[in-house]
């Protein structure tokens, strides 16, 4: 930004001394010497918002199936709390889904039926966001394999796993 500043101020000033050089002919023009304008607030963009892009801690996704109990991991860095995740469970019986930290904290426990998906959102419980760290996803069926595919991504931004 100071750069982009700079830059303009010089233009600026280069303008004006070409234009006083043009009415008085036999002037010489210089170039003049570069302007740091250091920037301490905020600048006015007339309305325009600067947009800060969300940052995305950490994504996974996959499949797992083979057994009736069976489990994924994944991580969440610190400052990335606000997670989502999706499960769709491609099975022929209802799968159990659970979602611990490695301290052992369950963050929720909940049955997706046969066919059917389920997507969390850590906003709506824990406004806050999780914890960092590890976790541990359980997947628990009786009466046959599991077949789920997962996804999920851990924000910096609570805004982004609303959607």
């Amino acid at each position: 930004m100071k750069k982009k500043l700079t830059v303009l101020a010089s233009a600026v000033l280069l303008a004006a001394v070409a234009v006083q050089g043009a009415s008085a002919q036999s002037e010489e023009v210089t170039t003049p010497p570069a302007i740091e304008i250091e920037q301490t607030g905020d600048i006015n963009l007339g309305g325009v918002k600067e947009v800060t892009p969300f940052k995305i801690g950490n994504n996974w996704s996959g499949n797992v199936n083979g057994s009736k109990i069976t489990s994924t991991q994944f991580y969440v860095p610190g400052g990335f709390g606000h997670v989502k995740l999706y499960f769709n469970n491609k099975g022929t019986s209802d799968t159990i889904i659970s979602v611990t930290h490695s301290s052992g904290k369950v963050y929720f426990t909940e049955t997706v039926k046969a066919g059917k998906s389920f997507t969390w959102r850590s906003i709506y419980d824990y406004s806050q966001g999780v914890r960092g760290g590890d976790f541990i996803v359980s997947y628990r069926s009786s009466s046959s394999n599991v077949n789920v595919d997962f996804a999920g991504f851990a924000s910096d931004n609570e805004e982004e796993v609303k959607g």
